[in-house]
């Protein structure tokens, strides 16, 4: 195993660190038999808004199943925010919060709010 690949065991602590600093309510959602299939890694409610959030954790280079595709669009569908993170990039671009962090050329992303 390349030991520069994050394990998305890692990532999906990553991301729930940045939630946390960000004050997001979310949790992990655990699968299991009886389960819905296709509920995304983390849930949670999106701060101001109260939007519901659905967040499918991914290695890069994973792909969804057919659940997990159906399950993003009924929540993007209903009004909520889904989508899938490969990385914790994904997560801020995801919340639309790209004016918060600086990016890798150290200078400040502005992104219309298109949500």
């Amino acid at each position: 195993m390349n030991p520069y690949v994050i394990t998305e065991k890692d990532l999906t602590k990553s991301i729930r660190q940045l939630l946390k600093t960000l004050g997001v309510f979310h949790w992990k959602a655990w699968q299991g038999m009886g389960s819905t299939p296709g509920v995304p890694d983390i849930v949670g409610i999106c701060p101001g808004t109260g939007r519901f959030l659905g967040i499918e954790v991914k290695r890069p280079r994973s792909k969804l199943s057919p659940h997990q595709e159906r399950f993003i669009n009924a929540i993007n569908n209903a009004g909520g925010l889904a989508f899938v993170a490969y990385s914790v990039d994904d997560v801020i671009r995801g919340l639309n919060l790209q004016d918060r962090f600086l990016n890798f050329d150290g200078e400040i992303v502005k992104k219309p709010d298109l949500r």
